[in-house]
């Protein structure tokens, strides 16, 4: 199959398993309107729970054999504030996860449900933006929400750890501030760590530095204050 036919592939796939069912919780799924639409898609996949993230509706055929239905009037464009809709989704994928499985799309499952998707990781999961990116384009590669969701995401992101942090000052058994605080701070450098070390690696411009590259996460980010990496990293770019 040729790069072009490879592509068109993906891009006309219309669900994707994003987090697969347990024993206790519904499975989640990303997807566009063909597949919301499909009452043959969504019996295979006992998908019973749909979220459309889109002004079009699903047909009313498909709608009354669902045990829950949501609805989000998201366009598509860099301005458009999808944040707003971060939490009421959040809590409708949560409510109906605990007896079906979900299906969350848009009518192409590439950026309006892809960032519900992703803002849904991030506070489930406590995943980092760009964790939950990577996790969810390995699992629907054509997935691609658009510079406006990114920024809103990110700055979700960072509400869901704050909030986290405040409320451990509050109740010590969730954790200490600090502990918390670490954890996510590692968790971004770990991310930004990945990047830089394989841009150096692809560069492939200093080869008398090549040994450098086995040095261990935890001891490039304990020796961060001493600006270990950012000396080792600007001394190539």
């Amino acid at each position: 199959m040729s790069q072009l036919k490879r592509l068109q592939s993906q891009r006309d796939d219309p669900i994707s398993c994003i987090i697969e069912p347990s024993k206790i919780l519904g499975g989640l799924y990303l997807g566009n309107m063909e597949a919301a639409s499909d009452p043959y898609t969504l019996s295979q996949h006992q998908i019973k729970a749909i979220l459309t993230v889109c002004p079009q509706s699903i047909p009313s055929s498909t709608k009354i054999k669902l045990n829950f239905y949501h609805q989000c009037m998201a366009d598509d464009e860099d301005s458009y504030q999808i944040s707003k809709h971060f939490d009421e989704t959040f809590r409708f994928i949560e409510a109906s996860r605990r007896s079906t499985n979900v299906l969350v799309h848009c009518q192409m499952g590439i950026s309006r449900s892809a960032v519900i998707v992703l803002a849904y990781l991030v506070k489930k999961e406590l995943m980092g933006a760009r964790e939950a990116l990577e996790y969810v384009e390995k699992r629907r590669t054509i997935i691609f929400p658009n510079n406006g969701f990114l920024r809103q995401l990110g700055a979700f992101e960072r509400q869901v750890f704050n909030d986290l942090i405040n409320e451990s000052n509050c109740n010590k058994k969730t954790g200490s501030p600090k502990h918390v605080e670490r954890e996510y701070k590692q968790r971004q450098f770990d991310d930004e760590f990945e990047t830089k070390m394989l841009r150096l690696k692809e560069s492939n411009k200093q080869p008398q530095y090549q040994y450098e590259y086995n040095l261990t996460k935890s001891n490039v980010y304990r020796k961060q204050e001493n600006t270990l990496f950012s000396n080792f990293y600007y001394k190539h770019y």
